[in-house]
């Protein structure tokens, strides 16, 4: 059976980790708060086969584990079940695995998924989550030890290399649409009172027409009484 490279599975594994992470930052989160977890567990059921790739014989794994997920934030403390499934050659000491995990803690269920590079049963991967009952998404690096046929003991955000966790939760602020259309201008205000009058400006002198018209009119009224007195 042809199976891919191990370089081309690692390479899907951490395009695949990086587009769950923009996908689930899509959102604006009101707090990221660091957590760390310690998985233990041991096989309940397990079940294997072998195949033949380019590069070697590949051993499959599936199997289920159960134990106790231990941590100071309680929503990733408590009763554990992790699904987990590997790809590895034992000639070339590397491998992946893919898997689940489930942690019923005090408030409902913390789920999740992760994907590992397994070099001689030391696992270095990336995990996602949800707490339901606190309503928080999970995002971790991963890092453990597993025997397929034995025992899966991992840490979220602890361990030997330089791992970090976060729970990330809320909504950061509230979306602020575009500005709504004016309102109508109110009614205007009353006038105000009106400004006291000027004083009058002083009465010119009466002019030379006037003067003329009115000795005219003297002389006029002299002459139309005489006439009549003597018809």
């Amino acid at each position: 059976m042809h199976r891919k490279p191990l370089a081309a599975l690692a390479v899907s594994v951490t395009a695949l980790a990086l587009a769950g992470f923009a996908l689930a930052h899509s959102w604006s989160p009101a707090s990221v708060q660091p957590v760390s977890a310690a998985f233990t567990a041991t096989v309940t059921h397990m079940k294997s086969r072998t195949c033949t790739g380019a590069d070697g014989t590949y051993t499959l794994t599936k199997g289920m584990y159960t134990g106790t997920a231990t941590s100071a934030d309680p929503r990733v403390n408590g009763a554990l079940k992790l699904s987990a499934q590997t790809l590895y050659n034992p000639a070339t000491n590397l491998g992946t695995v893919d898997g689940t995990f489930s942690v019923k803690t005090a408030h409902g269920h913390t789920r999740g998924a992760f994907s590992a590079v397994d070099t001689s049963g030391s696992l270095s991967g990336f995990a996602r989550g949800e707490a339901r009952g606190a309503r928080a998404h999970l995002v971790a690096n991963f890092s453990g030890n597993l025997d397929p046929a034995g025992s899966f003991d991992a840490q979220l955000g602890s361990g030997s290399s330089d791992d970090t966790a976060v729970f990330v939760s809320g909504r950061c602020g509230k979306h602020v649409g575009p500005s709504g259309p004016s309102g109508p201008s109110g009614p205007s205000g009353p006038s105000g009172p009106s400004g006291a009058s000027g004083p009058s400006g002083t009465t010119g002198a009466t002019g030379e027409h006037h003067k003329h018209h009115k000795h005219h009119g003297h002389h006029g009224h002299q002459h139309g009484h005489g006439h009549a007195h003597q018809h």
